[in-house]
This record gives structure tokens, sequence and C-alpha cells, in this order.
């Protein structure tokens, strides 16, 4: 079993979900918290400085040549009961480069960086890419007062772990770096097919997220009439339904809803309330533009005709963004050099390379996952699939910032 391997079944080991092989790891969580601490041990051990910066960034620093840094990174939170891969791989990648080329005694022209950006799912409190906003110098102080299932706030989150919402400001440190570089799992079966060793990005989709309450009136379910119903659920059921039916006749676009709540929850009781979350996309600029006013008119034609009162909140948007062509091209160079099948792809995912990508020059490698699977404990990439990512990320590396 090679370095890399054993690193991603150790991290594994933490936030593991038992019979169901999956790993939680949610942001400020104890669990997210200890895969940090994991991670400086193994940075403590190559000779790399740990540290964590106010928005709960952790990162290893390669103090090595001159000028701005040359970051790695991804991110170790995950969704519930997700995969080992996600995130996690592109974050040991960069451990196992910098291991292997200090090994090597590789000297970097620039520094160079590792980081995990705190909470890229946005799974707890709905503050997606949250860390890689706060290192970009985005304004985050209206998500504070966000709450998670239990009711607590995200100060709150922060506090319980030492850390001051207030403080998140001083994370900005994008003037620092001079690139960025990203391995991720594709998270969909496009290299899987082709038979590709490695995918080279070009750009990521845009999307849009947004909150939705829909509020009718609870009544005895045995007792009010068919027609005389106002029934929240129904009015969910058919944006379900509608999103769904606009994404398919609509190119390049996806649609879900992932999250879905109804009040009050009885057996017997007409639903008087129901929120959904809604998580819509396109690569497609043109697309993309038209997106949030289409799904706003289905949310505001279903509300009228099922007699509902609507609330539309956004959670996050997001622009589509093309990455770094020299960062690609040197990707395609590194791939050449190690032997590796490349192609070049869009994601359709989003990433932390699109926070960074409009500031500094971005790039992704992706690597490909079995089945397409992700955000699932079945998500797979063999290990020496894992390994030909790494070798082709530290050849990109020695490219990007050899002498």
């Amino acid at each position: 079993m090679d370095e890399l391997e054993r690193d991603l079944l150790d991290l594994a080991a933490i936030g593991g979900a038992g019979e169901s092989g999956g790993v939680t790891r949610v942001a400020w969580s104890e669990g997210l918290l200890a895969a940090y601490a994991w991670l400086a041990r193994q940075g403590a051990a190559i000779g790399v400085d740990p540290a964590i910066d106010t928005a709960g960034n952790a990162f290893l620093r390669w103090p090595a040549g001159d000028g701005p840094a040359l970051l790695i990174g991804s991110h170790l939170d995950t969704v519930p009961h997700g995969g080992r891969f996600d995130g996690a791989l592109g974050v040991l990648s960069g451990l196992d480069v910098i291991r292997t080329l200090r090994r090597d005694g590789f000297a970097p022209r620039c520094p160079v960086w590792l980081t995990a950006f705190m909470d890229e799912e946005g799974t707890r409190f709905g503050t997606a890419l949250f860390g890689s906003r706060a290192f970009a110098g985005a304004d985050l102080s209206g998500l504070a007062e966000r709450r998670d299932a239990a009711g607590v706030t995200l100060r709150e989150a922060m506090q319980a772990r030492g850390f001051d919402f207030d403080a998140i400001p001083a994370a900005a440190q994008l003037d620092r770096v001079r690139g960025y570089l990203e391995l991720h799992i594709e998270q969909g079966p496009v290299l899987e097919h082709s038979g590709d060793d490695v995918g080279i990005v070009t750009s990521i989709v845009g999307l849009v997220g947004l909150h939705v309450r829909l509020e009718g009136q609870a009544n005895h379910a045995g007792t009010t009439p068919m027609t005389l119903r106002r029934d929240a659920l129904a009015g969910g059921a058919r944006a379900v339904l509608e999103l769904r039916e606009l994404a398919r006749r609509t190119a390049g676009v996806t649609a879900n809803v992932g999250v879905i709540s109804v009040e009050p929850g009885g057996k017997n009781v007409v639903p008087g309330a129901c929120e959904l979350t809604v998580d819509i996309r396109s690569a497609d600029p043109g697309v993309y533009g038209t997106l949030d006013a289409t799904a706003r008119g289905l949310l505001e034609r279903i509300a009228r005709e099922e007699a509902l009162e609507l609330t539309v909140s956004e959670l996050y948007r997001l622009e589509p963004v093309p990455l770094d062509t020299t960062i690609i091209d040197a990707f395609e160079r590194a791939a050449e050099l190690e032997g590796a099948t490349a192609r070049r792809m869009p994601s359709g995912a989003g990433h932390d390379a699109q926070i960074l990508a409009p500031h500094v020059p971005a790039g992704m490698l992706f690597v490909p996952s079995r089945g397409g699977i992700s955000h699932n404990p079945a998500e797979y990439t063999t290990p020496g699939q894992c390994a030909i990512g790494s070798r082709v990320l530290a050849r990109a590396v020695t490219l990007l910032a050899g002498a």
C-alpha cells in the first residue's frame, strides 16, 4: 500500500459512519477539526508548517523560494454519509506531492502551500464554499445567524470551536498567492467511459441555490374537501417535478431539490407549509443568466395556482468561470511527461477553484469516479487512478514552481 492510499484510509476513519461505510465531517464539527489535527500531524512529520486561519481554513506551508505561493487545495468536509474521496483526495494528493517533492530534493522558486478550505459543501448552514470565499476576501458578514437543523447559529458553532465570526476578514490572503491547483474526483462518468487517466478542467458551471417556503393552511385531512385545500406540499411536489422537466428540456441545465420539509407533519393533517431547497446550474453563461428568473417565475405560477404564499431567498450564486489557460497547458504537459492520457472537459459541479479563478490563475485536474458516483459511500477511485493524478499534479507543480 502506498502512502496516498494509506492516508485516504486513515482519514476516512475520522468521521466514519459505521456500517454505511460513509464519512460525515460537516463544517465546524468535532470530526472536521479532528481531520485538521490529523493533517497538521502529517505536515509536521514532513517538515512543513501547519496553521488554521480565522475562517477555519487549514494550511500546510512549505516556506521555499520567494514571492507569492503556489497554492494546492480542496476540502475535508463532507456531505452526510458521503464518500471518502470527494475533496479529501485533493488535499491528500497535495500532501503527497509536497512529501514526494521534498524527498526528491526539489527546490521550488516560490513557497508551496496546501489548504483544506472550510465548508466547501455547505451542508450544515447553507454556506457552501465558505472558506475559499473568506480567503478571497468576500463579505460574509450576513451569514452569522444562519442556523443548522438543531437551531445552532454559525456564529455559535464557530465560537464553540474557538473561532470568532467577526475575525473572518483576517483570512483574506489571496494577495499572497500566485496560482491555485486543485485535484478532484470527477463526480461523473465521462473519464470512466472515455478511458482517460485524467481530465483537465476548462471551465466550472454556474449555479444558483434557493430556499423556498410555500405556505397554505393546515387543516383536517378527513373533513377538508379536496377542492378547498391549500396544500403546501402539493405545491412543493409540483415544484420538484416542474423543475425537473425544465432542466430536461433545456440543454446543459441541471436542477435538483435536495431538502424538503413539511409542517406540521401529521399523517391526518393537510400540510400548511412546505420548505425546499433548489439547486439549478448551467455552464453556458447565456443560459445561466436566465436560470434564476425562470425558476422564480415557475415557483410564482405554482403558488398562484395552488393558492399558496411564496417566499424565496437566495442561498448562493456563483457565475460560470473559465480556468487559466497557462495552467491548463501545464496540466497537459504534465500528463504527457507522466505518460497519462488526458482530455479537456468542463466541470458540472462547483468547486473552491471557482471562487479563486476570477482573482488568480486557477486550474483543476480530475481523476475518474467509478460509475460516476459521488456524495455516496459507494464513491470510489482506484489506488492506481489516485496515484496517476497525484503524479500529474506533482509534475505540474515542478513546471509552475520550478527554477
